[in-house]
């Protein structure tokens, strides 16, 4: 099997992909990654579990001209080429956009049997730029299945690719919960202050900005409470100055990119996820498998994730009025804000355990190999660790 992605830098989907990588049963499974640009820090993981890690050096098509672009761009699409042919995968799987697209073009090439694509966000991206959409569906021509990461993925991607709906599939993302201890019986803090906590890139859609704005309100009931914001990203200045403008950045601490993301959960009074768009958030999941009560915006995978007003809050996007009251709300419900934690870590590991994620990517990788396409089951697709 042979992996393509476009690196191997903490995010959501690359973490997915280490995860399943290391954890294929080694028996019946030779996987490898190809990263497109470079590997990255979560490659080494996968170098100490002795997985082949390949790069490409492709950086993109964004060159100044068309005909430039292409270029620089075949002789490391050769690149790819020449290792699909040496290692002669039985099937392909690309991860994320250039990914599946130029992955299904150079497997087909190669003459590889089967090749499956992955989604794992909502097509937002691809609004303004009708030529993605146009090479998309020339490589989706190619692939024989895509697996999405929550039936909103699924429905989004049927809707804007013209998609077969019995060739999507839905695969859950998982925890690795030895990574997580939840605490359902979680004390008062005996900081004497709340801690509220986000754990997302400084990246636009994450909705940084709408939580600082959310959070001067919420200073003015808890003048005391210090907010952590953990991930890196090109919106550092910009955040720092909007915290400084709206007179909140003495409470606010940019944690950068963090390993102790369990510690920082366990340590948190609440969790807010303020994305104006997602897929299925791995952030979200984790949290719950901490046990942290959780304000979270009602997009994408996130309402399939929580239950509003059981499992955490949900709040629409872009509404810091409405963040800041679901915010100040558990504050000061501290009972039932532990309470909802409680719940949020039953049903996150009886729901998105790894062990089982990876047994259903295993399943699908099997039947593929044996010449079965296996096809979407409504009955199963709505359930956490379903195909």
């Amino acid at each position: 099997m042979l992996f393509v992605i476009g690196t191997l830098d903490v995010g959501g989907a690359e973490m997915q992909l280490v995860e399943l990588v290391q954890r294929l049963d080694a028996r019946r499974f030779r996987p490898m990654v190809c990263c497109l640009a470079r590997e990255g820090p979560l490659a080494a993981a996968l170098h100490e579990a002795h997985v082949p890690v390949f790069s490409i050096g492709f950086v993109g098509f964004r060159q100044r001209g068309v005909w430039l672009s292409l270029t620089r761009a075949i002789p490391r699409l050769w690149h790819l080429f020449r290792i699909i042919r040496r290692e002669r995968p039985q099937i392909v799987h690309g991860v994320l956009f250039w990914a599946y697209v130029l992955g299904a073009f150079t497997a087909r090439l190669a003459r590889v049997p089967t090749v499956v694509a992955s989604r794992r966000s909502l097509g937002l991206f691809k609004a303004d730029k009708p030529h993605y959409l146009r090479v998309e569906r020339l490589a989706n021509w190619l692939t024989d299945v895509f697996v999405a990461n929550s039936m909103a993925v699924r429905c989004d991607a049927i809707q804007r690719e013209k998609l077969d709906p019995r060739r999507v599939l839905v695969i859950y993302n998982g925890v690795d919960f030895a990574r997580f201890r939840a605490t359902p019986d979680r004390p008062d803090t005996e900081r004497g202050f709340p801690r509220v906590l986000v754990v997302a890139n400084l990246i636009p859609y994450k909705g940084h900005r709408y939580f600082l704005q959310a959070w001067q309100r919420v200073l003015r009931r808890f003048p005391d409470a210090q907010a952590q914001l953990a991930g890196e990203g090109d919106m550092l200045e910009e955040l720092l100055a909007l915290a400084d403008q709206l007179g909140v950045g003495a409470s606010v601490s940019f944690l950068g990119r963090r390993a102790d993301v369990p510690d920082l959960l366990a340590a948190c009074d609440l969790y807010v996820h303020p994305s104006l768009q997602e897929g299925y958030s791995n952030a979200v999941l984790e949290a719950m498998a901490a046990g942290a009560p959780i304000v979270a915006t009602a997009v994408g995978g996130t309402v399939e994730a929580i239950a509003d007003g059981e499992t955490g809050l949900l709040v629409p996007p872009a509404d810091a009025d409405a963040l800041e009251r679901a915010i100040v709300r558990l504050l000061e419900d501290r009972p039932a804000a532990r309470r909802m934690g409680r719940r949020a870590a039953s049903v996150a590991r009886s729901r998105y355990d790894m062990d089982c994620v990876v047994d259903r990517y295993e399943a699908i990788y099997e039947q593929l190999a044996a010449g079965d396409v296996p096809e979407f089951d409504a009955a199963e697709g709505m359930s956490r660790c379903a195909v």
